[in-house]
């Protein structure tokens, strides 16, 4: 058996089990040289390019479509060509077909201490299509942990038929089935019984991506207990920062840059729960949603309080292109600490945000809404957090200052042509003067306010 170079997908920024093949870039067989793309993979966050470790011939391990276990190699560069095709290659000049099994057994891996080998292909029984059975021969590998738990409980390895390699954590579970769902699995709990559908339906398999994305919200939401608060805030400084004067950032930057600094002095945002302990994280990685149609990906600005307004208004649009390109990188979608979800482009006014996986809270930005013959509008910032970690008042609190901070905006910018207006409603002087009220200074709110949010307690 000749030795060759795995093709191995690296563990890092990667939390799946197993990922999917999506399609290959070269033939099995075919002469690749070093550094090219070979294949690209489905994770759970992000679509991830493959490159060929040296120059040589490729040998496919598995098909298109295949769930591929992390670390396991999804091929193999060889110094000299296969002698045989696996029964999933129509033929070894032709291009793959898109329609593959799912059964990856028909591989047969054989582990050589100290060397890394080709695979030896198995030969599946004749049937209808290109299916592999469970009885398809195949080498099984055990860790040495799991071989001693093994012999300790007298298991066999017929007990672990499915797998190819067997870990602990398999033992275990095959010893002592789970009676609820992990938070690897979309929790049964946090879905609760179906109830039985009597019209007529088709079942769609989700991606991988999506699967994942219900996944992370479920355990969001299953490990928080969840709540929300929303304040008004007016659009006014904001517009005219990124209207009147040269700017060089957005409205969306800005956010991220006050909520960024402000996720310092409201650490319980800042965290996840486990077990009746506060995780607290020590970095600042502000995540922020996007979704375009083709899947929703929460890209990450990391120690997003360092950074300047500008570093980050260049940072979002970058991301912004990697996410419309589809080469978002584990390590960009990786590590949130917190999540700006903003729909405010999507005509919506207001929104419940869901925490995500790991984390104790997510602000919801709506879309920007006007009161009748008010230039300015205003935005509705709607905060869910975690009660086992923050509270209401802690929440009302963040979302006044993040309020203020914006407005505040709004007094950078003063000129001679500015307009007095309530800092509360939004009317104008001019307004307020036809309807016979007026504008009072106040200091707390900063700013003016109108005598008709006066009399309403404002």
């Amino acid at each position: 058996m000749t030795t060759a170079i795995p093709i191995i997908l690296e563990r890092d920024n990667v939390n799946d089990e197993s990922v999917v093949l999506v399609r290959w870039f070269a033939k099995h067989g075919e002469w690749v040289e070093a550094n090219v793309m070979l294949a690209e993979m489905e994770t759970s966050k992000a679509n991830v390019e493959v490159f060929s470790p040296q120059a040589g011939f490729l040998i496919w391990s598995f098909p298109e479509g295949a769930d591929v276990p992390v670390l396991e190699p999804i091929g193999y560069i060889a110094k000299v060509a296969p002698e045989s095709t696996p029964e999933f290659v129509s033929s070894p000049s032709a291009p793959p077909p898109i329609t593959v099994p799912r059964d990856r057994n028909a591989v047969k891996i054989v582990a050589i201490p100290g060397s890394a080998q080709i695979p030896e292909v198995a030969h599946a029984p004749t049937g209808p299509g290109p299916e592999f059975p469970i009885s398809t021969p195949y080498r099984q590998r055990f860790t040495p942990v799991a071989a001693k738990m093994m012999e300790v409980h007298s298991l066999k390895p017929s007990d672990f038929a499915v797998k190819s390699i067997v870990r602990e954590q398999d033992v275990h579970d095959f010893l002592n089935p789970p009676t609820t769902p992990s938070h690897s699995v979309i929790a049964a709990s946090a879905v609760g019984t179906y109830a039985k559908i009597s019209q007529p339906y088709k079942e769609i398999t989700l991606s991988k991506m999506k699967r994942r994305e219900g996944q992370s919200l479920a355990a969001g939401v299953g490990n928080a207990v969840q709540s929300a608060v929303s304040v008004t805030c007016f659009t006014r400084g904001l517009r005219r920062n990124f209207g009147d004067k040269t700017a060089n950032a957005n409205v969306s930057a800005v956010i991220v840059y006050e909520v960024s600094r402000l996720l310092r002095k409201y650490p319980t945002l800042n965290a996840t729960y486990r077990d009746g302990i506060m995780i607290q994280f020590l970095d600042v990685n502000l995540g922020y949603a996007m979704d375009d149609g083709r899947g929703l990906k929460v890209a990450v600005l990391q120690n997003c309080d360092t950074l300047s307004l500008e570093q980050i208004s260049t940072l979002l649009r970058e991301l912004t292109v990697a996410y419309i390109e589809d080469k978002l990188t584990p390590t960009q979608i990786a590590n949130g600490t917190f999540t700006i979800s903003d729909l405010s482009g999507m005509g919506v006014s207001s929104f419940y945000p869901l925490i995500s996986e790991n984390q104790g809270g997510i602000l919801g930005i709506g879309e920007e809404q006007f009161l009748p013959d008010v230039a300015y509008g205003f935005y509705t910032l709607t905060l869910a957090f975690d009660h086992q970690l923050s509270d209401g008042r802690t929440a009302a609190f963040f979302l006044n200052d993040l309020k203020s901070r914006l407005q505040s905006y709004e007094s950078t910018l003063w000129d001679v042509r500015h307009e007095l207006a309530c800092s509360q409603c939004g009317r104008t002087a001019e307004q307020l003067d036809k309807m016979n009220q007026n504008l009072l200074l106040s200091a707390l709110p900063r700013g003016y306010i109108c005598t008709i949010c006066c009399m309403m307690g404002y």
